[in-house]
């Protein structure tokens, strides 16, 4: 009588959620496709100080949070 030994049962492996934190950060870039603008609207938005930036080496970078609120003025008809 020959045994064979038996085959675990393997655990189904479950996915894990995906998670997109939000950037700490955004880049004109990021910024034209968050507002679906073109880059040069954003730099405009930027240059006349709509929008408050930091700027890292040559790169303009927003913070999410001050997008959010451009847009929350702008909805509200610009009142802050």
């Amino acid at each position: 009588m020959s045994t064979t030994p038996r085959k675990k049962k393997q655990q189904p492996i479950l996915a894990a959620p995906l998670v997109n934190p939000e950037p700490f950060l955004l880049d004109i870039h990021g910024t034209a496709r968050a507002l679906s603008a073109t880059p040069w609207a954003v730099r405009s938005l930027l240059w006349d100080g709509k929008i408050p930036f930091i700027k890292i080496g040559r790169r303009f970078l927003v913070d999410p949070a001050d997008l959010r609120a451009y847009i929350a003025c702008e909805k509200s008809g610009g009142v802050a």
